[in-house]
């Protein structure tokens, strides 16, 4: 609902309802949006990679703020995150929470993910002009690009897509079938790259059997263990499709134009009744209006 004071407020509660999950503990006070400048604040990975993502637009507030920023997160994320926020301390997830895990540095405070809006994003006016905050790697988005193109000297339009969420709670709700995306492969210069997680080989083969078209499929991408591999083959296409997912948020964190198909009960982060999104100045979103009709 856009009410987004209150909604942080409330944000702790996910500590209570999702068992699969607890705050952790460490040594150091929790920031209570104390000044920051010339201390330096723990921020630790919770949550999803797409929330993740999401939460991640906040390190740059927190650079500007002067401080000196230790992140720990999942493994597969580090190479993307120290190339795009140079002088910040990556350290993987799972690191003992000590001062000798953070190259020697003398934490002053600590955060989790899920906990800087409440600090930083309490109203619309504090999201910056920011289109993009995520840097792939530039030279394998270059090759990822070249390779996608039919190499006789014509650029095709790239259109990354993914169409499926495996999330017990709510996936179904989210996902469609690989053949309603069939008007995207019709149009004239236009190839769809794949960028479902899983295995979809039986549903590409039988795109191809129904509708006469071939989805690229990249062998040498496996996002569920090279994330940064994925960041830059999003970074080579010109317009990604997707429902929400992880592909959503990471299209619009490298600043990649993105179409994201929303059920008629979103995540929150979509909020209500808009086609863009404040994380996101790259993403339109595309709403249903009956649960289930794409």
């Amino acid at each position: 609902m856009g009410r987004l004071r209150e909604g942080w407020a409330e944000y702790h509660w996910r500590w209570r309802i999702d068992a699969s999950e607890e705050p952790r503990a460490f040594p150091h006070p929790s920031w209570q949006g104390e000044d920051l400048k010339n201390k330096t604040i723990l921020v630790w990975s919770e949550q999803g990679v797409g929330d993740e993502v999401m939460f991640a637009s906040m390190i740059p507030d927190l650079l500007d703020a002067g401080a000196q920023v230790v992140l720990e997160s999942y493994s597969r994320m580090i190479p993307l995150y120290q190339r795009s926020f140079p002088g910040v301390t990556c350290v993987a997830k799972g690191t003992p929470a000590s001062t000798e895990a953070y190259n020697g540095a003398i934490v002053d405070f600590h955060l989790p993910f899920g906990d800087l809006g409440g600090w930083l994003r309490n109203d619309f006016e504090s999201f910056p002009n920011r289109r993009s905050y995520l840097v792939a790697d530039q030279a394998r988005r270059d090759i990822l690009r070249g390779r996608y193109q039919d190499g006789n000297g014509n650029e095709d339009f790239l259109i990354g897509i993914a169409w499926h969420s495996m999330n017990e709670s709510f996936g179904d709700q989210k996902s469609l079938a690989l053949h309603e995306l069939k008007p995207l492969a019709d149009v004239p210069g236009v190839k769809l790259v794949d960028l479902q997680y899983g295995d979809t080989a039986g549903e590409r083969t039988a795109f191809l059997s129904d509708h006469g078209h071939s989805i690229i499929h990249d062998d040498d991408i496996d996002q569920m263990q090279d994330l940064d591999a994925f960041a830059a083959q999003v970074a080579a296409l010109d317009l990604v499709v997707t429902i929400s997912n992880t592909t959503a948020h990471f299209a619009g964190a490298l600043g990649i134009p993105a179409w994201v198909m929303l059920n008629t009960a979103p995540l929150t982060c979509w909020m209500l009744d808009r086609d863009d999104s404040p994380w996101y100045p790259s993403v339109k979103l595309f709403r249903q209006t009956r649960p289930g009709d794409w």
